[in-house]
């Protein structure tokens, strides 16, 4: 197949461009010579997909082999499995425009097995826009390297040296079509304008140069049509289809003052003399000094000044991931109908040699031909170098201070060490003074603990008989109504005299470590309802004290007369302060998860202030001095919870009066048979 592809680009040479053919039959051989796998690879009887790309025939063909080389490669990394074929359509000649569209339908009709078709250039897009039937609208199509603004193309009658055709968008075209991709570029006619008047503000004529090429009559019709826009411009048109590369340069010749020349492409005049770059020479020499600026780019970098150019960018790798994954994939890739970018491009010595060194140019220019100075070409590493030394600059400044402050440090460091020893001399002494009056005070406080106990239980002595014969007395003889107030007075004031005692010594013990504690295994249930029938009877008004248990029962491993104290100093606190018609509600509940009792006395009386609810627990603190009581219950409440391992607060949720809770860990266990 290599070999028939060779020779049908040998045979359809023609006369005239004998050598262009030659060089592309050349270029075909590269391209598939270089690859690593054959793109035939199958016999000539089974049926093989095929990707189709079919080439218009461009003298420019670096630019054609570096992009179908780079989709040959790149598809075969990605590991594609369609077979790929390369077309020639030979489009060398205008003359010969009406029959590109059946030259693309020979080709495509070759190959019966095609599901991609890829155009490059705008002699192969302009023959297959022109077809308008079925199956060659639907073929799954991409376009590139080509101008967007196009041409209709000529009937087979029509003169090609005075066809005036009309520009048209070719996108808009490929719309009726099944594009997938089109890589296009644009020429911005009003940007050149622009760009020219900014170097030539007394420009008043412009020359247009293109050649007897499609690309050359699409510039054509391109230009003609934007320059209907800046009526105050004249414009020539030096027409390759009419001129020859002689005529061209005697109109050079010929325009008059403040003219510029922008530059289209000039590579095939009239007479199909092809030219590769001795066209320049003769241009230039045939108007030295014409300012050119250029529409294609071609040019800048040895006659053009510069010009607002398409970026001519390598899309073989696009096309080839696309067809990837439509072909192989078999994902619908995202459409994509737009034209490349554009850029500002200069020649850096044509701008000195025309007196533009200093002007200023748009933005992200970009310069060719362009010696940089030296500051500009190693502006990165001067900058490096200077903030190295900046670096070591100020590492030396502060190397220099911390120097000199580590000095001043050093000296200031001797005099607090020597400042230090004496202070830790004093120190010294200090603590022993203070251990000395600790022991003082610890002494002290061992005598009034033992003052305080002793006093408490030889008092207790006394009160215990005095409350012992006061009852006796009651009891034994005839008393008037007055004597026998006056004796519950006696012996009430002496039971709370007596209290005051107790609680006063326990305290004292606990403090000092003298009490004893006595465990055992005891029901609390048992034990709450012991403790609230010694409440009903010490009640002075008519209201209600129940108990709350989760349980029928529960033994606790505990000191049962310790919590029988807490439980009954709480609820002689709440008897106190419930007025009659209240409520008293002993309960408690077993917390698993922190393996603890907590046991709760809440009654419906006056309650406690936020502020007093922490200082209750101190000694001697009361909320009413004029209801009777030491001040030292509760204090005593917590001095025991804390020796049980628990402790005891005042709940803040509860508002309908006081709840005071306290806990006790879990040492033993419980039977649930009902709730009380």
């Amino acid at each position: 197949m290599l070999i028939l592809c060779i020779l049908y680009s040998t045979i359809t040479m023609t006369y005239t461009s004998n050598i262009q053919n030659i060089f592309y039959t050349f270029f075909l051989f590269l391209v598939f010579t270089f690859q690593e796998t054959p793109c035939w690879s199958h016999n000539k009887d089974e049926a093989v997909s095929e990707i189709l790309i079919i080439s218009s025939y461009n003298p420019d063909s670096k630019y054609t082999y570096d992009n179908i080389n780079s989709f040959l490669t790149t598809y075969q990394d990605l590991g594609g499995s369609t077979s790929i074929v390369v077309e020639n359509m030979n489009a060398n000649s205008l003359n010969d425009a009406s029959e590109w569209p059946d030259q693309i339908v020979k080709i495509i009709d070759k190959h019966p097995h095609l599901k991609l078709l890829i155009l490059l250039g705008g002699e192969a897009w302009s023959g297959f826009l022109n077809l308008e039937k079925e199956p060659y609208t639907t073929i799954p199509t991409m376009c590139a390297m080509a101008s967007r603004h196009g041409i209709e193309l000529p009937e087979c009658t029509v003169n090609i040296a005075h066809y005036n055709p009309l520009s048209i968008d070719l996108i808009e075209k490929m719309k009726r079509f099944n594009v997938i991709n089109c890589y296009a570029y644009e020429y911005d006619i009003d940007k050149d304008i622009e760009l020219i008047k900014s170097f030539y503000p007394d420009m008043k004529h412009l020359a247009f140069l293109s050649d007897n090429t499609y690309n050359g009559l699409t510039q054509y019709a391109h230009v003609s049509n934007r320059m209907m826009r800046h009526p105050d411009i004249d414009v020539t048109y030096i027409d390759g289809r009419k001129e020859t590369l002689e005529s061209a340069c005697e109109q050079l010749r010929k325009l008059p003052v403040n003219t510029v020349l922008l530059l289209g492409i000039w590579r095939i005049d009239s007479l199909q003399t092809m030219y590769i770059n001795n066209s320049v020479y003769a241009f230039s020499h045939a108007r030295p000094g014409l300012p050119v600026f250029s529409l294609t780019s071609t040019g800048i970098g040895y006659w053009a000044i510069g010009g607002y150019v398409p970026v001519y960018e390598e899309v073989g790798v696009k096309m080839a991931e696309k067809a990837y994954q439509l072909l192989d994939e078999e994902v619908e890739p995202l459409s994509y109908l737009q034209s490349s970018p554009c850029e500002y491009k200069f020649d850096a010595l044509k701008l000195q040699e025309y007196g533009f060194v200093g002007k200023q140019l748009p933005p992200d220019s970009k310069l060719v031909n362009y010696t940089p100075v030296f500051w500009n070409e190693y502006k990165f590493e001067i900058r490096i170098i200077i903030a190295v030394f900046i670096a070591l600059l100020v590492g030396m400044v502060v190397s220099l201070f911390y120097y000199y402050k580590a000095r001043t440090l050093k000296n200031i460091l001797l005099n607090t060490a020597k400042q230090l020893k004496s202070d830790k001399n004093q120190l010294e002494q200090s603590e022993r003074e203070l251990r000395r009056e600790k022991e003082r005070a610890e002494a002290a406080n061992r005598l009034q603990s033992a003052f305080v106990s002793n006093m408490s239980h030889e008092i207790r002595t006394p009160l215990n008989a005095i409350v012992g014969f006061s009852e006796l007395l009651i009891g034994s003889i005839q008393c008037t109504p007055e004597q026998q107030e006056y004796s519950h007075i006696i012996k009430s004031n002496t039971s709370l005299l007596l209290q005051l005692i107790n609680d006063v010594l326990d305290i004292s013990k606990l403090e000092s470590g003298k009490v004893q504690f006595s465990y055992d295994w005891c029901d609390i249930v048992a034990h709450c309802r012991n403790v609230i029938a010694l409440a009903e009877r010490d009640k002075k008004v008519d209201l209600e004290i129940s108990l709350q248990s989760p349980v029928a029962e529960y033994m606790l491993y505990t000191d049962p007369y310790r919590v029988q104290q807490i439980l009954a100093n709480l609820l002689s606190n709440a008897l106190k302060f419930t007025p009659a018609g209240g409520r008293i509600i002993v309960a408690f509940e077993i917390d698993e998860q922190d393996k603890c009792l907590l046991i709760s006395v809440t009654d419906t009386g006056f309650g406690i202030p936020e502020d007093k609810q922490e200082v209750i627990f101190n000694r001697f603190e009361k909320l009413n001095d004029f209801v009777q009581g030491t001040g030292l219950g509760l204090a005593l409440c917590k001095l025991l919870t804390h020796c049980l391992g628990g402790d005891i607060w005042v709940d803040k949720q509860y508002k309908m009066g006081a709840r005071f809770v306290f806990s006790h860990p879990i040492t033993g266990r419980y039977t649930a048979y009902g709730a009380n």
